[in-house]
């Protein structure tokens, strides 16, 4: 591996140490309406590989370990963050393994998982090949490899071309607080946490150098690593929030109309991709 494969590892490693014990209260996906999606995405997921062993790759403090530990009956965490892992939840109903360990690297035994996962996760490498070669030779034919909620370029691409006319022009509310989210989060986090911007820059490398992920590139990477089929997501349109948090509407018909919104934006695709803030995947072996 590289030296800079290495600097953003141990990038991660110092963000990650600080921000572990606040990690579950302050991340937006953690949020209830979100949690919802994903369980249904993975006991789906489950039930179409009739699951039994699943790998979270990136497990951080255990998002996605919550809520597979009701769906299947083994789950392998592997994160290079001993502080998030001391996070992490054990119980319940699954038997849980932690390791602290890279996964690009991680010698996880060949064929042995039904299910991968990397939620939030793959912008926090400086390159993705190597994870997904790890979740291609863990999987048996027939497994899937789910990501998600990890930044699209096409997104980051069009807010940023903004930043730079953001003074001269007026732009409403739901767009500068896109910008500032682009252009300033390190800043953000240098004032509250005390984090250097470089090295929360090299901690989220994939999306605030690397500028977030393209389709074509990201399937060839899949494809090359063993994987013979992609499906992509797009995930959290401009302007979601507006219309979930509506006060206007009961939470019922603000839900019901986030959907009606989103579903003509995917039927429109690939006109509306540079609208969707995430990119997700599932890929099949």
């Amino acid at each position: 591996m590289s030296d800079k494969y290495n600097d953003v590892i141990q990038a991660n490693i110092k963000v990650h140490s600080k921000l572990a014990s606040l990690y579950a209260k302050t991340e937006p996906h953690f949020k209830t309406e979100n949690l919802a999606i994903v369980d249904a995405a993975l006991k789906l997921l489950a039930s179409e590989t009739n699951a039994k062993h699943l790998l979270d790759l990136g497990c951080g403090t255990g998002f996605i370990i919550n809520l597979a530990k009701h769906h299947v009956g083994h789950i392998v965490g592997v994160d290079v963050t001993r502080a998030m892992l001391d996070q992490v939840d054990t119980s319940g109903p699954a038997t849980i393994e932690l390791h602290e360990h890279d996964t690009g690297t991680f010698p996880a035994e060949p064929g042995s998982f039904d299910l991968v996962t990397a939620y939030s996760f793959l912008h926090h490498l400086y390159d993705i090949a190597p994870t997904c070669s790890t979740a291609a030779k863990a999987l048996r034919k027939g497994g899937k490899f789910y990501a998600d909620l990890d930044p699209n370029f096409y997104f980051w691409e069009s807010v940023k071309a903004l930043e730079s006319h953001s003074v001269e022009v007026a732009y409403d509310s739901i767009v500068t607080r896109e910008i500032a989210a682009v252009a300033h989060k390190d800043d953000q986090m240098n004032e509250e946490y005390g984090i250097p911007n470089a090295v929360f820059n090299d901690a989220e490398y994939g999306k605030d150098i690397a500028g977030g992920f393209k389709e074509a590139e990201v399937r060839k990477t899949l494809l090359s690593a063993g994987f013979t089929d992609v499906k992509f997501k797009y995930y959290w349109y401009l302007g979601q929030a507006s219309v979930v948090n509506d006060p206007t509407k009961s939470r019922e018909e603000r839900l019901v109309n986030a959907e009606l919104v989103d579903s003509v934006l995917q039927k429109v695709m690939p006109l509306s991709r540079a609208l969707y803030k995430y990119i997700g995947f599932v890929a099949t072996k």
